[in-house]
């Protein structure tokens, strides 16, 4: 849950500042849980795994978008892409996975940039 309550905010920009720092703060974590979700996904399909994995990836993808998060965009597209998939299938691969490792990474290294900027 968040700390920030938007009618606190003293202008809308003040507000979309606090609520870009709350996104910010969160990426280590969001990260986490894709990293988490895939580790899981790598010993055995499981169906909440898959789930949790698709929806972080797919929230990610939108709000990256949502605050010109450039370099985060296309790798959560693609895990979330990857992540639609094997819920469709009901199953994961051994390419997928890989694909998947290899998007995370640029996830990550994206999220460094992000950062950094």
């Amino acid at each position: 849950m968040p700390d920030f309550k938007p009618d606190e905010a003293e202008s809308f920009e003040d507000a979309i500042a606090e609520i870009r720092q709350e996104f910010d703060r969160g990426l280590p974590g969001r990260i986490d849980t894709l990293d988490s979700m895939l580790g899981i996904l790598a010993e055995n399909f499981d169906q909440k795994a898959a789930e949790t994995f698709f929806y972080q990836a797919h929230s990610l993808k939108g709000t990256a978008g949502s605050f010109e998060a450039v370099p985060l965009i296309e790798p959560a597209a693609r895990l979330s892409q990857i992540g639609r998939g094997w819920l469709e299938a009901g199953a994961t691969s051994a390419e997928e996975l890989s694909l998947a490792n290899g998007e995370l990474e640029r996830l990550r290294q994206g999220v460094s940039e992000y950062l950094a900027g």
